[in-house]
């Protein structure tokens, strides 16, 4: 079964030059790419919109402004709800540098670079890794009986014993969806059913962990850890070659596994060494390992010294000194063990949103 990708734009010239991109990054053996150019003649968009997808349909990428070919009143975020309620990865964008389309996705809605060089790659990535979840939720039945999309993909990532930290951001995911509550309240579902949904599930999941660094770390993240934002250096990365994450979204940029870089780590810091950061612990063990100085990072408050923790929503570095970040709340999930939010970022928005 050959799995299909749905492009949806009311620019056809726009939607087709995507097409083309995409028919050279993604072979027809392993994705059908299918368009749609809404417009005044579709009458009823929505059921335009679902003879267009069907079980092989793995990904759905739309514009979100979608009225310039007379299909007034057509928007992502409508395609982002349809999708929902059949649990179809869906990815929202827009061109448009006005757009009030959030920077930030809901937890079942994802975002792709607008700069076309970045967007093929990021949209192949994302249908191959939910593929490669799906593939194997079909070639291991036994992961239907399983206890949660955490246990899930604990085992499908090959670390079982990660599955309590990666239940705790599995915490909100079933409420904070109305259409994916509603799917799960009708009949009872076939496999097939609960093989979809699951999978629906297990990726976001997956997508949530990478965004909010834990487990498994991006490289901004592992910059913010050693301290340095000379971390992606090739002398510094083969220290950490071992530790490369290749599991499904592995293609979106290089991961990480925290496990794995902590034992490199050991075998780099010597024995009785402190620092008053972990970050600056961590940078000065690999210094003295590959007998330079590694250029820090650009904290306003420590000038680079300290580190070893980062901020998802400033996206850079911070330490766990009070005037630097504060820790873990509401705002970030409870396993995304080397995140913190920066002081400043938080004393500017928390009393705002009631945090």
């Amino acid at each position: 079964m050959t799995n299909s990708l749905l492009l949806v734009d009311d620019k056809k010239e726009a939607l087709n030059a995507l097409a083309a991109e995409l028919a050279t990054a993604l072979p027809t053996k392993e994705g059908e790419i299918r368009l749609w150019v809404p417009s005044d003649k579709d009458h009823d968009p929505r059921a335009s919109f679902f003879e267009r997808v069907d079980d092989t349909t793995t990904l759905v990428v739309a514009d979100h402004d979608l009225t310039s070919s007379g299909r007034t009143g057509l928007f992502g975020s409508s395609i982002v709800a349809w999708c929902q309620e059949r649990a179809i990865p869906v990815v929202d964008f827009s061109r448009a540098p006005d757009t009030s389309l959030p920077r930030e996705p809901e937890l079942f809605e994802l975002r792709i670079p607008l700069d076309p060089e970045k967007a093929v790659p990021s949209i192949v990535a994302l249908f191959r890794g939910f593929k490669a979840i799906t593939d194997a939720l079909r070639a291991d039945p036994d992961l239907l009986a399983l206890r949660g999309a955490a246990a899930v993909l604990s085992r499908i990532l090959g670390v079982p014993e990660s599955e309590n930290q990666l239940s705790l951001y599995a915490v909100r995911l079933g409420p904070t969806s109305g259409s994916l509550m509603a799917r799960i309240s009708g009949d009872q579902p076939s496999d097939e059913q609960k093989r979809a949904l699951l999978g629906y599930i297990a990726g976001h999941l997956l997508l949530t962990v990478l965004r909010f660094p834990g487990p498994i770390i991006s490289t901004d993240a592992l910059k913010a850890y050693l301290a340095s934002d000379e971390a992606n250096s090739r002398d510094v990365t083969d220290l950490f070659k071992k530790a490369r994450y290749f599991g499904p979204f592995g293609d979106l940029e290089p991961f990480f596994w925290l496990t794995k870089v902590n034992a490199e780590l050991e075998k780099l810091i010597p024995e009785g060494a402190d620092a008053d950061t972990v970050g600056e612990l961590h940078r000065t063990a690999i210094e003295a390992r590959l007998q330079r100085k590694l250029r820090q990072h650009d904290c306003p408050r420590c000038h680079g010294k300290n580190g070893g923790y980062y901020c998802p929503f400033t996206k850079r570095t911070v330490c766990q000194l009070p005037y630097c970040s504060v820790g873990a709340n509401s705002w970030i999930p409870p396993g995304a063990s080397i995140c913190r939010i920066e002081r400043e970022f938080f004393d500017e928005w928390g009393p705002v949103l009631g945090l």
